[in-house]
């Protein structure tokens, strides 16, 4: 059985998300389809609107297995976030991953690639590097034809190469262009399609216009109470009051200096917001500031970051996708493919099951990693 990996958040499962795997699956020739989606948290540093028990069941409308991404993976950038991701690929023995992205085509992704890979070779960059400059600055300084960079789908899909070139290079990576709306777009302008930024705005103000661009046969998981950003602010307020600076430094993602700055403004701020603005610099970016904030509620301690996969937490499955995972359960016998946790095997499953206390205890739901059987589509 074939298959095509797809790199997800799925916050929330929209029209272009449906148009994505439709694609992957046809032009990769695929039998079956697999989500690898991130969990209760979500890489921008915010909560997902809606738990991943519900966006999975979204996800089996248009995919066959729904897979939950390393809760530390869902809560970094780039290469560790990239990497990760890859891991549960490779572990699931994808043959292919399809990726979206503004450009659309995969040999300006493969020829970037190596072009990135020569530059951090290169004695320039190990000098650009010790003058203290980041890596997407030296790049776009040493990138001769850097449009790529450009677009943050992009830069994701750069990171989905390298790591597959690193770690998994039997699996055949393919982009398909991003559908009419704009990944930052936060109204809906079109009758069929709309970015998430722009759905989950319009569900939080209880406005009209989702319905449109969400398919029809899910449209009622879309009821379910929504999480939102500022309703952590409490809870973040009072973890940063109660660590020191020196707590606050050992938190996963933490710019150096940057745990200083939040003792100092933490007091002052009355929300989120406004706390991402007493923050916010030329050298933090707002979308930085957020995920070190989540990680620092989730209390994700770098030293505690996982360097090695050794389970991967299934969500939800089609018919298709649980002949799947039988044919890797005969295949290799070693791995660990959890469809439900318990006591047994709820030590693999560590910061993911601590991110869902979390989201629950913040947003007031009741399923847990425990009570919540892996979802079949019948």
């Amino acid at each position: 059985m074939k298959s095509v990996a797809l790199i997800t958040e799925y916050n929330p499962f929209h029209n272009g998300h449906l148009y994505h795997a439709q694609q992957s699956k046809s032009m990769t020739q695929s039998d079956v389809s697999i989500a690898i989606m991130s969990g209760q948290f979500v890489m921008r540093g915010e909560p997902a609107i809606y738990n991943k028990f519900v966006r999975a069941e979204m996800a089996l409308s248009a995919v066959d297995i729904v897979v939950e991404l390393p809760a530390y993976a869902s809560m970094s950038a780039g290469q560790y976030f990239a990497n990760s991701a890859i891991q549960v690929a490779d572990y699931l023995d994808a043959n292919h991953l399809s990726f979206g992205s503004e450009s659309g085509n995969i040999n300006e992704f493969h020829k970037t690639a190596n072009e990135m890979k020569a530059i951090e070779q290169s004695p320039i960059f190990a000098q650009k590097q010790k003058e203290g400059k980041s890596y997407p600055r030296i790049l776009g300084e040493l990138l001769e034809h850097n449009e790529l960079l450009k677009e943050p789908n992009n830069t994701l899909g750069l990171s989905y190469i390298q790591a597959i070139n690193n770690l998994a290079p039997q699996i055949t990576p393919w982009t398909i262009q991003r559908h009419q709306a704009h990944h930052h777009d936060d109204g809906i302008t079109n009758h069929s399609f709309a970015s998430g930024t722009s759905i989950r705005n319009a569900l939080i103000a209880n406005q009209n216009g989702w319905q449109n661009v969400v398919p029809s046969q899910i449209v009622q998981l879309y009821r379910h109470p929504k999480a939102d950003t500022e309703s952590c602010f409490p809870f973040i307020k009072h973890t940063v009051l109660t660590h020191d600076a020196n707590q606050l430094r050992q938190i996963h993602t933490m710019s150096e200096g940057l745990e200083q700055r939040l003792k100092k403004v933490i007091s002052a701020s009355t929300s989120h917001s406004q706390l991402i603005d007493a923050l916010k610099s030329k050298r933090y970016t707002r979308t930085h500031i957020q995920r070190v904030l989540m990680n620092v509620l989730l209390n994700f301690q770098q030293h505690e970051k996982p360097q090695t996969l050794d389970a991967v937490h299934i969500l939800g499955m089609s018919k298709r996708g649980q002949a799947y995972i039988k044919h890797l359960k005969a295949q290799f016998p070693e791995r660990n493919y959890i469809t439900n946790i318990n006591k047994q095997n709820a030590h693999l499953f560590k910061y993911e099951i601590q991110a869902t206390n979390v989201y629950n205890n913040i947003f007031n739901n009741t399923a847990t990693d425990f009570n919540t059987p892996v979802i079949i589509k019948k």
